[in-house]
């Protein structure tokens, strides 16, 4: 089942569309700069759900007169447009509460569910007194797992639920009949129990708003690999905001999306760590930039400064940004924002199976390996015994990041003897990138 967003002049949003396909039942991060939309997003998904989200969040100098949202969720469609008479938005057609209930929003304090949960939590105090001492609770075995994973601690071992008037509240009994409540606990603690809630009440999608507030890094790093197992078992998919490095840092590329504004059209696009980090906090203190695919391609070029350019030159960062694609994106964004440096200092280099792609075409400052890539050129020199000639009869594994994992792991060889290989192999290619480079790191910056 297809979930379609698409807002039109909504507050600083002239368009921005968002997609999800809700049978895939995974984790999905949403990272951009302050004022993007990120937030005018997450409140929308939640007009879906809640028609006064708006009035209740956001003033009402937000809409235009042809501000409009419009929903589609498998076949259904459903348009909000503006109406002076409410000085908001409005559908027309009713939506029925099954497909409500597909949703499940949070939004950030102060207007976040698990900020307004503390009253019904005080209303209920006395049933929770009272099912405390007759011991009516059971023991949320899961949840107790869960926050202790997260915390690394047996804090919650004791932890008990309650449940009244089919709303389920949590507490940790103590000695004399006495208890601590849910939310009574650390807020980055209730916000977990809040967020568990959510996930077993068993709704298609939860969008939550600034997933990282009150939890350490830590406990962000361990709530990432928490929840893509949650995202399974329960066959739910979770599309969170965030600043924090820390978390983005546990996420995987297919987890990761990056939200642009440019005068208005928001793009929400895939992207690494690397590629995130880079634009939001930068790598400061350079003269050179050197923007490359991966790790792998990071060493090979380190090994080839070492080996054949000078010494005299500029201090230099290599930034490995995740798939030549967002190479070329970045450093064409750079282009403009200047966020590593001026557009002369910075370049890229890429594994040579890349040319033969669009992106590359009239990509400034983008420079290319003379192979396919290091595994590649290993890999299919090994096969025709040109590599490791001594070793014919080894088995040779399915892929070439699979052979080349196997042979360096095993010690049959170690980087830098492969990255001579190369070098002597295609010396005179190898020897013109490598003058490409000094000359690019021996310009002074600007």
């Amino acid at each position: 089942m297809q979930l379609s967003v698409e807002l039109r002049n909504i507050q600083h949003v002239k368009l921005m569309t968002l997609s999800l396909d809700l049978t895939r039942n995974k984790l999905t991060c949403l990272v951009g700069k302050n004022g993007v939309g990120k937030t005018t997003l997450i409140k929308s998904i939640l007009n879906f759900r809640s028609a006064n989200t708006f009035s209740r969040t956001t003033s009402p100098g937000v809409f235009k007169e042809d501000s409009q949202a419009l929903y589609r969720l498998g076949a259904n469609e459903f348009v909000f447009n503006y109406e002076t008479s409410i000085n908001g938005l409005n559908c027309k057609s009713a939506i029925p509460d099954h497909i409500k209930n597909t949703i499940d929003v949070e939004l950030p304090m102060p207007f976040g569910q698990r900020f307004n949960h503390f009253q019904n939590i005080s209303s209920a105090d006395k049933e929770i007194r009272t099912a405390i001492i007759l011991g009516q609770y059971t023991r949320p075995e899961e949840l107790i797992e869960f926050l202790s994973d997260i915390y690394s601690s047996d804090k919650f071992d004791n932890l008990v639920e309650i449940k009244i008037k089919n709303t389920k509240y949590y507490c940790i009994p103590l000695d004399e009949d006495r208890y601590v409540r849910e939310d009574h606990l650390s807020s980055g603690e209730f916000f977990l129990i809040s967020l568990y809630r959510k996930i077993t009440s068993h709704c298609k999608l939860i969008v939550i708003d600034e997933i990282d507030i009150s939890l350490d890094a830590a406990a962000q790093a361990h709530l990432v690999r928490r929840l893509r197992i949650f995202c399974e078992i329960y066959l739910v998919n979770i599309v969170c905001t965030t600043h924090s490095l820390a978390l983005m840092r546990t996420l995987k590329d297919s987890e990761l999306f990056y939200m642009t504004n440019t005068n208005g059209i928001v793009d929400i696009i895939p992207a690494s760590y690397n590629y995130i980090k880079s634009i939001m906090f930068g790598f400061t203190g350079w003269d050179k930039y050197i923007l490359t695919e991966d790790d792998m391609l990071k060493n090979f070029l380190h090994f080839i400064i070492a080996k054949h350019c000078p010494t005299n030159f500029s201090q230099y960062k290599i930034v490995p940004i995740g798939g030549g694609s967002n190479v070329t994106k970045l450093l064409r964004l750079n282009q403009s924002e200047h966020f590593f440096s001026q557009p002369e200092n910075v370049i890229s280099i890429l594994d040579g199976d890349q040319q033969i792609h669009k992106y590359i075409r009239n990509c400034p400052n983008t420079y290319f390996l003379p192979f396919e890539s290091v595994e590649k050129k290993i890999y299919a020199d090994h096969k025709i015994c040109k590599f490791l000639p001594e070793y014919k009869y080894i088995e040779i594994i399915p892929g070439d990041k699979h052979f080349y994992k196997e042979i360096t792991e095993s010690r049959i060889i170690n980087d830098p003897q492969i990255f001579e290989y190369l070098c002597t192999e295609a010396q005179q290619d190898i020897f013109n990138l490598s003058q490409i480079i000094s000359y690019f790191l021996a310009q002074k910056p600007n």
